[in-house]
């Protein structure tokens, strides 16, 4: 091994020492915060056991992990592994869709590789816990979206950057998505479109959490969004602004039973037609752009809108939103990512990049929400969720001067 691409033996020593440390931490307290240390521990010690290299070899090859999860989930070898009862053939697998053996056999190679399915012998196959999580129709659906409806735009990015001398351009049609699709609409227009679009995209935002903790775990709710409700049964309690499906407000009213006063859900008409049965909510075609027309709710809450617009955009949505709530009283509740100006999870520094490839937008920084905050009329509080997930902004009206 060349001195250039050799291992540093003394650096993996400390690393180790340092990935035991941080586990026995976790083990210990069992945070969100020591789990993630803890992992990103861990990376940094395979890292080193690989030559720099093999980091690159590694890097470059990965999206075709990628392509087999999502040749899997057509292959139906996740479901179909899920639901047996012992060990399945790679004829059996490869029978379920009339795949031809040698395609089947260099999908599960991948797949095993990665965890995603064991090998028990030699061409045969038994579930893991991924596979069981690949047969979940929410992990099917973010697989489906990024992969299908994403993935070529990815690979368009540094051309469509190259052609406009790496300036940011702006506006939610003029996108890398349009340039590599050759779409002149935004994304959630041609998504609404076809049924079978639509339904990937809202159980991808139903799903999109994964397993970081919701603000309802770790937000003091109760004090700063329940306590201050002073209207009665009548009165309107929380406004899910843009909100699919209704899967948060579903998740509040299950967690918060005792909350008092009408659950408004507002997204555009063929959103709410999808809404969760039996979601003892008011429904209300609604459109971000126009005035929002429940006036004086206690509660306005957005999760993962505003980042899909510009600044320009978003203080147009913001206006509407500020017009309707009563000073002093009335409490905007933002989820969103809020990334550190230094040592950025990997999570939102890849969403960041998502945000562009979809809406060409971005993630913000706690100082661009500031910002953004401030010359929409509002006063804003952060708060910052365990681990690597969404945080959590209080917006309110600022004051008359």
């Amino acid at each position: 091994m060349s001195s250039s691409n050799a291992i540093n033996t003394d650096s993996v020593d400390s690393l180790l020492q340092n990935v035991s440390q941080c586990v026995d931490a976790f083990k210990k307290r069992q945070t969100e915060k020591d789990r993630l240390v803890a992992l990103k521990a861990a990376q940094s010690l395979v890292q080193a056991l690989h030559p720099p290299k093999d980091n690159v070899y590694h890097l470059v090859y990965s999206p075709t992990q990628a392509m087999c999860v999502r040749m899997g989930i057509d292959l139906e070898i996740f479901t179909t592994l899920s639901k047996s009862n012992g060990p399945l053939t790679l004829a059996e697998l490869a029978a379920v869709k009339g795949a031809h053996l040698t395609i089947a056999e260099r999908v599960l190679r991948v797949l095993s590789g990665i965890g995603y399915v064991k090998e028990h012998d030699v061409h045969v196959y038994t579930a893991t816990s991924l596979t069981h999580q690949m047969a979940d129709r929410y992990s099917v659906a973010m697989v489906k979206f990024i992969w299908d409806f994403g993935l070529s735009t990815v690979a368009k990015i540094p051309e469509f950057l190259r052609s406009h001398d790496y300036q940011n351009v702006e506006g939610p049609t003029s996108g890398p998505w349009q340039y590599a699709t050759n779409i002149d609409e935004i994304i959630w227009s041609w998504v609404a479109k076809s049924p079978e679009r639509l339904d990937i995209t809202n159980s991808f935002m139903e799903g999109d959490r994964g397993s970081r903790p919701g603000w309802l775990e770790w937000f003091p709710v109760e004090e700063q969004v329940i306590k201050g409700f002073t209207g009665g049964d009548e009165d309107v309690f929380l406004v899910d602004v843009a909100g699919g499906r209704g899967h948060d407000l579903k998740s509040f009213k299950d967690r918060f039973p005792q909350a008092r006063g009408k659950f408004i859900l507002e997204d555009l008409p063929h959103v709410i037609e999808q809404c969760l049965p039996g979601l003892e909510v008011e429904k209300l075609a609604f459109d971000l752009f126009k005035p929002q027309p429940i006036k004086g709710s206690r509660i306005y809450y957005m999760k993962f809108i505003l980042h899909d617009w510009s600044d320009e955009q978003s203080l147009e949505m913001l206006g509407h939103i500020r017009d309707a709530m009563k000073p002093g009283y009335s409490k905007l509740i933002i989820e969103e990512f809020i990334l550190p100006e230094r040592d950025c999870p990997m999570l939102p520094a890849m969403w960041d990049w998502e945000m562009m490839v979809f809406c060409n937008s971005f993630e913000r920084t706690e100082g661009r929400w500031k910002k953004l905050l401030d010359d929409a009329g509002f006063t804003a509080k952060f708060w910052s969720p365990p681990g690597d997930g969404q945080g959590i902004i209080e917006a309110e009206v600022k004051p008359p001067n």
